[in-house]
């Protein structure tokens, strides 16, 4: 809706959100790793005061990545979910001849869509990871999604995909150009998009990109398109 949510701003459900430091820190970083055959039955999946990333290898073997805290980051969570570890709500946006019917479009936006770590000190650094862990602390990367193992680390894309498009040049006075759409992971690397037709396969590591927000740096969720804006970048904005 370009900014504007048809009927209001509700709660966490709304057409912007402002990240402020919190009180205190809820940031998560990796910890340990480890493969089980009942993923189910593990401990990390049952207990809900820790963090955890599951990726199903395969019907029987599935690595699971714990989270320990990290007082460094504050961490924010998109998606369409309502339940409590979601800060920003989104919806999908609705295209203009599909409005005012009954028809419940199915939503392409993820429940637990993607995370923001900020860094507490240099609070400039915001990275995005995508999926967000759900009430129980868990995420989880069924047998279908792409996944991968290099060097001892285990990383993965979810299912509909977290794409962002970082500005080429300053975004505020309008001398910045597009830039090319690209892909995050879980663990926060940076891939071309995948190509047609091939979606069980990474893009290309793209090497000089990270995961760290740039003012203007487009988010799109596979329904719905976020704009990120710093601080300093408002600043220099025009106002109404």
């Amino acid at each position: 809706y370009n900014g504007f949510l048809p009927p209001g701003d509700r709660g966490r459900r709304r057409s912007k959100y402002v990240l402020y430091r919190r009180s205190s820190a809820n940031g998560v970083k990796r910890s340990k790793h480890y493969v089980v055959e009942r993923p189910h039955s593990s401990q990390a999946i049952h207990d809900t005061g820790q963090h955890s990333i599951s990726y199903t290898l395969s019907g029987d073997q599935t690595v699971i990545v714990e989270y320990a805290p990290d007082e460094e980051t504050d961490m924010f969570q998109i998606g369409r979910s309502s339940e409590f570890p979601i800060d920003f709500v989104v919806m999908d946006t609705i295209p203009e001849d599909k409005r005012g019917k009954s028809k419940v479009l199915r939503s392409t936006v993820s429940r637990f869509a993607c995370r923001i770590l900020c860094d507490r000190t240099h609070p400039r650094v915001a990275k995005i990871y995508a999926a967000g862990f759900d009430s129980s602390r868990n995420i989880f990367l069924g047998e279908k999604a792409v996944k991968w193992q290099e060097n001892g680390e285990i990383d993965g894309l979810t299912t509909n995909g977290v794409l962002i498009m970082h500005p080429q040049g300053s975004f505020c006075g309008g001398e910045a150009k597009s830039g090319l759409w690209r892909e995050v992971s879980v663990g926060g690397g940076v891939f071309s998009m995948r190509q047609l037709g091939e979606a069980h396969q990474k893009g290309h590591l793209v090497e000089g990109e990270t995961n760290v927000l740039q003012d203007g740096t487009l988010i799109h969720l596979c329904g719905a398109t976020l704009l990120w804006r710093s601080n300093e970048g408002l600043q220099k904005s025009p106002v109404s």
